[in-house]
């Protein structure tokens, strides 16, 4: 059973909503938000949105391993902010 882009829009705000009253909220990034979108319309699949999610927070940790002093490299085929 395919879900429409309502019904995803819907879920997504029920899901922020209830992180937001967690006190643990929804990354608000750009991309991932974009990445969103594309999955409420359809165009992606959930598994797609967590695969370029998870791409984007392990670049995020090496990143900041890299400022810190840690020298970790990025990998060349993974680059979140490329899409």
């Amino acid at each position: 059973m395919a879900i429409d882009s309502d019904r995803r829009r819907m879920i997504f705000d029920q899901v922020r909503a209830k992180a937001m009253s967690r006190g643990m909220p929804i990354d608000n990034n750009p991309k991932f938000l974009a990445w969103v979108d594309l999955w409420i319309s359809g165009e992606y699949e959930m598994s797609d949105l967590r695969s370029r999610y998870n791409d984007l927070v392990t670049c995020r940790t090496r990143r900041s391993k890299s400022v810190n002093g840690v020298d970790d490299e990025l990998p060349q085929d993974t680059d979140p902010d490329a899409d």
